[in-house]
């Protein structure tokens, strides 16, 4: 599992923006090899007597927390290569409507995950690739 929880400031996003971003960001995991459903997404609107930014509230702002359980990166390499990568999915929406954003990334162990009950496959395994053919969880 990836998890990102995007919390944006009010109507500074788009449909098309969130599907942009949410395809986006379902494509860097799946090109990893990660089942699609793996990838969760959820947009919060924040009100703006809720979002403030050293004290002052902030009318174009998005705050990204991205958890991962499914694979975790061992190598500078890796992370910047990461980095790097939604950097790109981020800027293109974000920078042209003058967006402030932050953003990191929680590492956490696998072994207190389960999908619909089920403790998914080891990373890269024939159950793995099982679950990226199916497109959902399923027991073997």
């Amino acid at each position: 599992m990836p998890l990102w929880l995007i919390h944006h400031s009010p109507k500074i996003l788009t449909d098309e923006d969130k599907h942009t971003l949410a395809q986006g960001i379902t494509d860097l995991y799946t090109a990893a090899g990660l089942p699609a459903f793996y990838v969760r997404i959820h947009f919060h609107e924040m009100p703006m007597s809720d979002t403030f930014i050293g004290g002052k509230p902030h009318p174009k702002s998005v705050d990204l927390t991205i958890y991962h359980l499914a694979r975790v990166m061992t190598t500078d390499e890796q992370k910047k290569r990461f980095l790097d990568a939604v950097d790109a999915i981020l800027n293109p929406v974000f920078e042209p409507k003058g967006i402030d954003w932050e953003y990191f990334v929680q590492e956490l162990p696998r072994d207190l995950w389960k999908i619909n009950g089920l403790v998914p496959p080891e990373a890269r395994s024939e159950g793995e690739k099982e679950w990226v053919r199916l497109g959902r969880a399923a027991k073997f």
